[in-house]
C-alpha cells in the first residue's frame, strides 16, 4: 500500500536525521512529571490516513508547534504528512508519566479512537507508532483491537520497545498485526542488543 511505503520512507528519513551531528538538542526531561493529555490537539473529522502516536515518558513536544513528542512523534508525523497528502497525526491521550495506570489509559484511548474513526470515516486507514513507554501502550492496545479493524491498520512502528527484552514470544503483536510491525532501535540501545530479540528490526 502507498501509505505504508510512504511511512517507511519517512522513518528512513528520520533515521538519517538521527545519524546527523546537527540533530537538535532534546529538552531536559522530568521523567516523573509526564506530559498531560491535550484534547485541543485531537484532530476532528476524517482523513485518508491517521498516525496514532504514543510518546515516551516525559517526552515534550517540539517547540515549533509540535503535538506528538520531540524525539519521535513530531519528526515522524512531519515527514509523513509532507510526503503523503491526506495524512495526519493523532496524539494518544495519556499522561506519559511514571503513573502505573498510564499505559492502560493510553491503550484504552487508542482502541476507542480506532473504533470511533472506523465508524465515522469508513475509508480511513491507520498506523500505530510508539516510543518507549508509548510502545508499551501500543502493545497493550493491540490486545484489544477488534479483528475487523486489522485490515485498516497498515503498520505498527515501535521505537525503543522495552517488550523486546521479554523475548520473541512475549514481544510479539497479535497474529494479523505482527507481520505489519517494525522495530527501530538506536545503537547501544539495550533493546537492540538483547540476544532474545527477534523479528524485523531497523538499526538507526
Amino acid at each position: 500500500m502507498l501509505s505504508t511505503k510512504i511511512l517507511a520512507l519517512s522513518l528512513v528519513s528520520l533515521s538519517l536525521v538521527f545519524g546527523q551531528e546537527t540533530c537538535p538538542d532534546v529538552p531536559d526531561l522530568d521523567l516523573g512529571a509526564g506530559v498531560p493529555p491535550n484534547p485541543a490537539h485531537i484532530p476532528a473529522g476524517c482523513s485518508d490516513y491517521e498516525i496514532l502516536v504514543a510518546r515516551g515518558t516525559g517526552e515534550p513536544n517540539y517547540a515549533n508547534g509540535g503535538k506528538f513528542g520531540v524525539v519521535v512523534g513530531d519528526p515522524v508525523v512531519s515527514n509523513t504528512t509532507l510526503r503523503l497528502p491526506g495524512a495526519r497525526g493523532y496524539p494518544v491521550q495519556y499522561p506519559a508519566s511514571s503513573d502505573i495506570t498510564g499505559v492502560r489509559r493510553g491503550a484504552t484511548d487508542v482502541v476507542n479512537r480506532l473504533r470511533r474513526q472506523a465508524i465515522s470515516c469508513p475509508r480511513q486507514t491507520f498506523s500505530l507508532v510508539g516510543y518507549s513507554q508509548g510502545a508499551a501502550v501500543m502493545h497493550s492496545a493491540a490486545e484489544d483491537i477488534p479483528l475487523y479493524l486489522y485490515p485498516r491498520i497498515k503498520s505498527l512502528v515501535m521505537f525503543g520497545d522495552g517488550y523486546h527484552r521479554l523475548g520473541p514470544v512475549l514481544s510479539r503483536f497479535p497474529t494479523g498485526l505482527n507481520d505489519k510491525a517494525m522495530q527501530i532501535c538506536a545503537p547501544g540501545d539495550p533493546v537492540r542488543d538483547d540476544p532474545l530479540s527477534d523479528g524485523p528490526l531497523m538499526i538507526i
